[in-house]
């Protein structure tokens, strides 16, 4: 008898415990992207290119598990070959398959000499809670380079969130 009730609470305090550290790291997660800027882009043009990323439900494998979406921090990056500062400004946005697009994070006035990284403002009043739970999310670089790229430049973006766990 024993055996069965310490093996009934050692059960329930493992299930606890995985829901607790699943909460935990639902709590904030990565999200990320990769766009291709090609060589001959025109400078001085608004562009845009899109890149399939992935939904909460992709990345936590329990998106019903989180709500508050947020934006916590974004960044852009590129191969240390190249620097950010070909590009006059940045602006990210993500949608549900095309619609819905919404501002995530922008930065404009570029400097020449920012380097490879480069953090961008975001738009942390905005909720995603339905997009990121979305299956097919999109996200959408609009930008505007300050001079046409010689080589193809792979620009990868990196959106932080933060979410509040759903309790039952």
């Amino acid at each position: 008898m024993k055996n069965l009730f310490l093996s009934a609470v050692v059960a329930t305090a493992t299930l606890v415990s995985c829901s607790t550290v699943s909460s935990i790291l639902q709590n904030t997660f990565p999200y990320n992207a990769t766009v291709l800027v090609t060589a001959g882009s025109p400078a001085n043009v608004q562009l845009s290119n899109v890149s399939v990323a992935q939904s909460v439900n992709q990345l936590t494998g329990s998106g019903a598990n989180v709500k508050d979406i947020r934006v916590s921090n974004a960044t852009v990056s590129v191969d240390s070959n190249n620097s950010l500062g070909m590009f006059s400004s940045v602006k990210i946005y993500l949608s549900n398959g095309g619609s819905n697009e919404t501002l995530v994070a922008s930065r404009e006035s570029i400097p020449d000499n920012v380097g490879s990284s480069l953090s961008l403002d975001v738009n942390s009043s905005q909720r995603f809670d339905q997009l990121m739970k979305a299956g097919n999310v999109q996200a959408k670089m609009v930008y505007v380079l300050k001079k046409s790229p010689t080589t193809d430049v792979s620009v990868k973006t990196s959106i932080g969130f933060n979410s509040v766990p759903m309790t039952n």
